[in-house]
């Protein structure tokens, strides 16, 4: 296939200007030109003002001018006004020379003094005099159209003449200064009030400035009735540099300020001037082609919400206001002819051994290089210029690259063989570490292909991961073809999955490409508007006819999504359903006729809508709740959320750094069970949503407890119990809760995600958690009134500590949640900087809060300038500060009241304390019932549970079932409402007078629930055998617990224990583990204590107070003692606490570690649980150990030999 890019290129925004239109204003411009001419000769030749064929005025040919003037958009320029003022001047000359005063006036009568008197001037020089006048006006009106076309999108080519005989001159060879003449500033816009106007210009390599700004002078408004109003300035400015140091994707950024003048309150005090910036133009110092861009050029000016510090410059035909906005008309030097920038041959490389190198110079070498690119660019100079310096021996170190280009001091042709050497002969990174040099500080075309080549290491799957910075990345380079594109194209075409979704990535920065009402055509989108069409336009001219169709009927689908979600929004709530139900009808006659792939996946195809399945959700927004019929038979719904009226592309973002989380923990073997979903923007603030299965939000979980809920610690763990009857299964949910809670407490501490209310956590009926809806993130927390919403680092609350612990009290289930906790948030430290870099690549994507603070907010988040324990140590206080604070759990509660008006929901379940339905089939036929008894529980209050022996077919031995006299209520009202005339005794529903859980009443009720049991098997099987009846008689997991049904009271039981069985403690007695890492790093022996478990008792039979205490042996006076803090109540506490010896290895390889762990005691002496020691030249000290410890009974005790220590 022969696809050009001319083909696949696109003009730029507004109204082709057609040759149609304009060929007529020409035409009658060189009449009018032709005309004043000939009238001008005869007058001058003597011929009466009454006798000429026309007047000799310019008023008419002025007329034309402006006429085109205004068809070109009403911009007129410098030199088409000075060429006006000129032929004004040369009519009066002329018709002075023939005695005719105020000729020019526009209004009647003009007075002539003698028809017969003649001036004494030379008529020949009277008539050279006009046609030089003549030929000027038509020179400015050709440089005019010359400018325009350059500029705006027209349908014709002005003819330039080119003189042949000039020859192209090297760059290499012009020493001439940058300069520029800012002409004049046009259409000025009516908010502009200010006093003065004035020009500032500075020359950009990627980010980076080249020299320092200069500036025109200040000018006023210029207001002549001839023209429209404009600022002229007219001043050439030098920019310092040298035309042959400009580097080739060097780019001259114009930035107009206005000045308003505050006057002094008296005479004694200066006048103040307020500076504000209104706006910037630009324009790239050469061509794809490397030639120097020259001459006259009209250049659009971009609102300052459009970074101007981001290249590459904007084409001033794809300003979303072209013909509305300001524009400033410019001239650059011109050399005559074409200066070109040479092809650059690489030096031969010098390679150099690191190891050659001082220590100390070694150090601080590997000290730089471990840094991010953004706290590198904040060291000192001096830094810089040591890695310039030695950046031969730096050759294999993959990160060192990008900090040696930034250090270079310049990017001249002089200085690129050199740099060109570097990335050529360079060590190659992972493909994943090449990314971030496509940022914009990294300009320079070769080193962005030779990132590009690293690149493609990925597979493309792989690349799918990163490809919305990618996507981004083709906005940063200098010209509309580069590596970066190509590689997506061609990746496009190997793979339709990565064409899916590169396509939809286009579309979302494109969006009024689906025609679905969007209006974010704002600047940041606009100015990269161009090249993306290009790359849409090619990936829909090579992704062939099949898929094109199938990306087509996908935003035919979209499109009618879109005008259902707008009708409901403008339908009353009564007839919703009904519109609803008609519309998606007609969707799906067209996916039947028509099926095709969801946005969410190619892989995802639909052949209709089971439009009975479809809802909506009663927010504010009102988002379609859709059930896809899939193309395969005998498939499941794919279920999907369409959405208008958010921004989508912030979840979109964060799902892709949640999934890049996943996978860097996979990566280590380590899987947190993570849960995410599929969010694609389609167009302005709207988009599809993926909808995970069998997943329930934590508000609808705690309010089966009713609206305070929130407060409660066993909604979870019921929950869990309920959809999980086994203990095997329950156990199972319980570790992928523990799992994935961990990770998303990471995740969302990191990016920041706030406005976390129980609405958007989920839980799925597996165990795992995970967040949704992040339209607030990077910090940016939800206020009620003038509260701040989100108080704490990230959402663990009670509930979710219940399920983790097992149950109330702390347990070593909890240590293993916060080892998890700390061991993911290192591994993502580690892979930080990939992380920043992503981020960064995001800033220009005009995603609302992704900005280059986002990157430090990241970056702060890291903890990047602490060592493993000292961050773990934070992460594991931020546990603590989330668990204890009471806020979260109070703002679950108020959004709960919140919601109250929504709660209209409704289970589908047979019983609320059954999420499933069991058939005789599953189960086994019932042969039996009988009570067996009762007993009293606490939960924590007293409350009694009824015994049940259950006999089934096929079975040896009775199970046996607890049942409250709530549940038995239930299971009688939906048998009631099921079989509406079947006899069945009734259970008492009345009112209790007195306390109603107390044993008299229990013993009552043990007699009403006999005579229901017995009645109950008494009826027709198609009743007594119904599913209903085989739910409410499952064994669940708290009727599999061992539980002795001879107990008659069963107090502080814990039915949601997933512990085992606790080590008896014997108070005094010395039990229990420590857990501690150690390691030696810079200079320090780094040492951390975790946690310690199953501590004993103390002497009075209470839990310890623990805290552990220190020394490096030996010690005669205590010198290296060290305590960590008191942890209350607990003999599973948790310390992580990071303590540090400042002393070389070779002494603290004669050191034996003491770790002895007490229990505080404010009132007597603090007591002892036991000790452990580590000999320290027995351990690799260079890698982190990490170990648990058994405590032992003898102080003296150390690991096979004795060491006389008094403690």
């Amino acid at each position: 296939m022969n696809v050009r890019v001319e083909d696949l290129m696109s003009a730029g925004s507004g109204e082709v200007i057609h040759h149609e239109t304009l060929i007529i204003v020409v035409e009658t411009f060189e009449t009018e030109l032709t005309r004043l001419q000939n009238s001008g000769f005869l007058l001058v030749d003597g011929t009466p003002m009454q006798d000429l064929p026309s007047p000799m005025r310019s008023r008419r040919l002025r007329q034309v001018v402006k006429q085109m003037c205004a068809l070109l958009g009403n911009l007129e320029t410098t030199e088409v006004s000075d060429a006006i003022n000129t032929l004004v001047s040369t009519c009066r000359i002329i018709q002075k020379s023939q005695g005719i005063l105020d000729g020019e006036d526009d209004g009647p009568g003009q007075r002539v003094l003698s028809t017969g008197s003649h001036d004494t001037s030379n008529p020949e020089d009277l008539k050279q005099l006009l046609l030089d006048t003549l030929s000027r006006l038509a020179g400015a009106v050709n440089n005019f159209l010359v400018m325009y076309a350059k500029a705006f999108r027209v349908d014709f080519t002005v003819d330039m003449t080119v003189d042949p005989t000039q020859e192209q001159r090297d760059i290499q060879d012009v020493r001439e200064k940058v300069s520029i003449k800012v002409q004049g500033l046009h259409r000025l816009q009516l908010e502009w009030k200010y006093d003065e106007y004035f020009v500032e210009a500075q020359l950009f390599h990627g980010s980076r400035c080249i020299g320092q700004p200069v500036h025109t002078p200040t000018k006023r408004v210029t207001d002549d009735p001839k023209f429209y109003q404009k600022i002229i300035f007219n001043r050439w400015l030098d920019l310092g540099a040298r035309v042959n140091t400009l580097p080739r994707e060097s780019r001259l950024v114009l930035t107009v300020f206005g000045l308003k003048v505050v006057e002094a309150e008296n005479k004694v005090e200066q006048p103040q001037y307020l500076r504000e910036e209104l706006g910037w133009a630009a324009i790239q110092c050469f061509s794809f082609e490397g030639h120097l861009t020259q001459g006259y050029h009209l250049l659009t000016l971009w609102p300052m919400a459009s970074d101007r510090r981001l290249g590459p410059a904007p084409y001033s035909s794809d300003h979303p206001q072209v013909h509305g906005c300001a524009v400033l008309s410019v001239e650059l030097m011109d050399f005559g002819g074409d200066v070109v920038f040479p092809k650059i041959t690489p030096l031969e490389p010098t390679k150099l051994e690191f190891s050659s190198l001082d220590v100390n110079t070694q150090q601080l070498l590997s000290d730089i290089i471990e840094r991010d690119i953004f706290t590198f660019n904040k060291g000192s100079v001096e830094e810089r210029e040591i890695l310039w310096e030695k950046r031969h021996y730096l050759h294999k170190e993959p990160f060192a690259l990008a900090k040696v280009l930034l250090a270079a001091h310049s990017w001249d042709v002089s200085c690129l063989p050199d740099l060109h050497s570097l990335v050529k002969n360079w060590a190659s990174p992972a493909p994943a570490d090449a990314l971030h040099l496509l940022l914009p500080c990294f300009a320079d075309s070769v080193v962005r292909a030779r990132a590009v080549e690293w690149i493609r290491g990925l597979g493309s799957d792989e690349l799918i991961t990163f490809l919305p910075q990618l996507v981004q990345a083709v906005k940063h380079e200098a010209w509309d073809i580069s590596p970066t594109a190509e590689l997506l194209l061609e990746r496009a075409l190997t793979s339709p999955r990565l064409a899916h979704h590169l396509y939809w990535l286009l579309n979302q920065c494109l969006p009024l490409q689906t025609n679905m009402g969007g209006e974010r055509e704002v600047v940041s989108d606009a100015r990269y508007r161009r090249r993306l069409n290009l790359v849409t336009r090619a990936l829909m001219a090579i992704c062939g006819k099949n898929m094109e169709n199938r990306l087509l009927t996908q935003e035919a689908i979209l499109r009618s999504l879109y005008a259902t979600a707008m009708n409901i929004k403008d339908t009353k709530d009564s007839q919703r359903i009904n519109v609803l139900s008609r519309d998606l009808e007609n969707i799906h006659y067209s996916l039947e006729a028509s099926p095709t792939s969801l946005p969410l996946s190619p892989s995802l195809e639909v052949a209709g809508v089971d439009v009975k399945n479809c809802s909506y959700f009663n927010s504010f927004t009102v988002p379609l709740k859709l059930a896809f019929l899939s193309s395969e038979k005998n498939t499941d719904p794919i279920h999907a959320i369409f959405k208008v009226g958010d921004d989508l592309r912030q979840d979109m973002l964060v799902i892709q750094m949640i999934r890049l989380m996943d996978k860097l923990w996979l990566k280590e073997g380590f899987d947190l069970k993570v849960v995410t979903f599929s969010v694609v923007p389609t167009g302005d603030k709207i988009g599809i949503i993926e909808l995970v299965k069998d997943a329930e939000t934590l508000r609808k979980i705690q309010t089966e407890y009713g609206v305070t809920g929130s407060f409660q610690d066993r909604p979870i763990a019921e929950w869990l119990a309920k959809q999980n009857p086994s203990q095997l299964e329950y156990q199972r949910a319980v570790d992928n809760f523990t799992a994935s809670c961990a990770a998303y407490c990471v995740a969302t501490y990191i990016l920041g995600i706030c406005d976390r209310h129980n609405d958007n956590i989920m839980l799925k009926t597996s165990g795992h958690l995970f967040h949704i809806d992040f339209g607030k993130f990077l910090g940016d927390a939800q206020k009620f009134g003038s509260f701040k919403r989100d108080r704490t680092p990230f959402v663990l609350t009670s509930d979710m500590a219940y399920v983790i612990n097992g149950g109330e009290k702390p347990s070593d289930k909890f240590q293993s949640f916060v080892d998890l906790c700390c061991r993911a948030f290192n591994i993502i430290r580690r892979n930080g900087q990939l992380l920043l870099y992503l981020f960064a690549l995001m800033a220009s994507s005009g995603i609302p809060g992704v900005t280059w603070d986002a990157v430090t907010y990241v970056e702060r988040s890291l903890l990047q300038d602490k060592t493993n324990a000292e961050a773990g140590a934070m992460f594991s206080r931020m546990i603590q500060e989330s668990l204890k604070s009471w806020f979260t759990q109070v703002n679950f509660f108020i959004h709960n009241l919140a919601q109250l008006r929504f709660s209209g929901d409704h289970s589908d379940d047979l019983l609320s304390f059954i999420p499933r339905t069991y058939t005789a089939a599953q189960d086994g036929k019932i042969h039996i019932v009988r009570l067996y008894s009762y007993q009293k529980r606490y939960n924590p209050n007293k409350y009694y549970v009824y015994i049940l022996e259950v006999e089934r077919e096929g079975q040896r031995e009775p199970s046996y079932l607890f049942r409250s006299y709530r549940e038995f209520s239930e299971f009688h009202q939906k048998l009631c409402m099921i079989f509406p005339l079947a006899r069945i005794h009734g259970l008492p529903k009345g009112v209790q007078i007195g306390r109603s859980e107390v044993k008299a009443v229990a013993e009552k009720r043990k007699l009403e629930i006999e005579l229901f049991l017995a009645t109950l098997f008494d009826l027709a099987p198609e009743i007594s055998h119904s599913d209903l009846v085989y739910t409410f008689f499952h064994p669940l997991l708290r009727d599999q617990e061992d539980t002795d049904i001879h107990i008659r009271k069963l107090k502080n039981k814990d039915s949601r224990t997933s512990l085992p069985p606790a080590i008896p403690s014997i108070p005094g007695q010395v039990q229990g583990q420590v857990k501690v890492s150690v390691q030696y790093l810079r200079g320090q022996l780094q040492i951390m204590v975790h946690h310690a478990r199953n501590l004993s008792l103390i002497s009075t039979g209470q839990e310890p107070s623990p805290y552990v205490k220190l020394y490096l042996l030996p010690d005669p006076h205590k010198k290296t003692k060290r305590k960590t803090k008191v942890v209350k109540k607990t003999c599973h506490p948790t310390f992580m606490e990071p303590i540090t010896y400042r002393m070389s290895q070779d002494i603290v390889k004669q050191r034996v570690l003491e770790i002895s762990v007490w229990s505080e005691d404010k009132f007597s002496e603090n007591m002892y649980l036991g000790s452990s020691y580590l000999r320290l030249s027995a351990l690799e000290l260079k890698e982190e150990q990490c170990e648990w410890l058994s405590l032992e009974h003898q102080r003296n005790t150390a690991l096979g030999h004795t060491i006389q220590h008094n403690a």
